[in-house]
């Protein structure tokens, strides 16, 4: 005697235990007082059905209310993490029928101490879970040990870090996209070219833990693929080439066929910044593969100045990890531990149909 709950109203089940529907909404919202008889009536009727009541108007009828911090970087109008965020806010919007909230806690992607001091600030406030941004991997450990002894909820996104107790991570497989960046551009430059690795406004000793990842992907690649060339590493300042404009001249002039060159996060945009000060000669011969769809890297592969964009939707790891916390505390819903982005592999030819993807 099974129905769909959906098909079940209060009436029927108050016609089926023979008491009244007031009866049935009092058991059902454990309120008031019923009888022990007829409270045994309605709970054998409810078994019988395989009732339960609906989660979501009980979860209104609470008022309960929760507020997600979010520890993330700050950003200029297009970049990635305004992508991120924009993904975030549109949850956020969805949620807050159900009394959701969430309040930024930004940092300085290339200051340690200044992700230190938004996570001093988030000591200083009351949260029921924090969705947290991994690219200072160490102090990232560290938060999450502290928030383990507190049982809080916290969850990873834009890379991931392993043997941690995150409830869930959203984003980009790192050690996968780096494999497919050294594929495709092994397929531009062949296998005894020399490939530079370009790391924009970061000191090689500090990149992020996405980065490094992304770098152990490419170079796992690379070694399997009996690649022949040499490897550079390419520290730039897009504020001053003194120093890595000539470096870059000579890694290309040592080359008599086709240089390939890869920045491991978001910025190449800066990089083709750099190579428009080149000579032609020189800069006809480079072939680059960059990461994320933002706006000025779709110019730069528009323009035919980028061969191709890897990009992870930031927008959807932002939207899904606000939508899993929800549905965890309202609904008890676990989600799965490891939620990998598709990774888009974009060209000039494809680029416009993926930005008419959105949320």
């Amino acid at each position: 005697m099974k129905k769909e709950n959906a098909n079940i109203r209060i009436i029927d089940i108050a016609r089926l235990a023979g008491v009244s529907t007031g009866t049935v909404d009092r058991v059902l919202h454990q309120r008031g007082r019923v009888s022990p008889e007829k409270k045994a009536k309605v709970e054998k009727i409810l078994k019988e059905l395989n009732y339960e009541p609906n989660m979501v108007a009980r979860f209104l009828a609470s008022k309960r209310s929760y507020k997600f911090a979010v520890i993330a970087p700050t950003y200029s109008e297009g970049d990635y993490w305004e992508l991120v965020c924009e993904g975030i806010n549109k949850a956020e919007d969805e949620m807050r029928k159900f009394n959701i909230s969430v309040e930024y806690l930004l940092f300085n992607q290339y200051d340690r101490f200044s992700f230190l001091k938004a996570v001093d600030e988030f000591k200083q406030k009351e949260y029921d879970g924090v969705l947290l941004a991994t690219l200072f991997g160490e102090l990232v450990i560290n938060l999450s040990k502290e928030l383990d002894e507190k049982e809080m909820p916290y969850i990873y996104i834009d890379s991931d870090i392993h043997k941690q107790k995150d409830l869930a991570y959203f984003g980009g497989d790192s050690l996968g996209s780096g494999n497919i960046a050294a594929k495709l551009l092994l397929k531009e430059i062949g296998l005894e070219a020399d490939i530079f690795i370009a790391h924009v406004r970061f000191k090689y000793k500090e990149i992020s833990v996405q980065m490094k990842t992304r770098e152990k992907g490419f170079l796992k690649c690379l070694a399997e693929s009996n690649y022949k060339g040499k490897i550079h590493h390419l520290e730039i300042n897009p504020d001053d080439y003194t120093g890595s404009l000539p470096a870059l001249r000579k890694i290309v002039n040592e080359n008599k066929g086709l240089v390939g060159g890869i920045v491991l996060n978001s910025r190449i945009y800066e990089l083709v910044n750099m190579l428009d000060k080149m000579e032609e000669t020189l800069k006809e011969r480079i072939r680059l593969i960059g990461h994320d769809a933002i706006d000025r890297n779709v110019k730069a592969l528009k323009d035919g100045k980028i061969s191709f964009i890897l990009s992870q939707r930031p927008e959807l790891q932002g939207y899904d990890a606000i939508k899993a916390f929800s549905n965890y505390f309202l609904f008890k819903q676990v989600p799965q531990k490891t939620n990998f982005m598709p990774i888009d592999i974009l060209i000039k030819e494809n680029i416009d149909y993926y930005n008419n993807y959105k949320l």
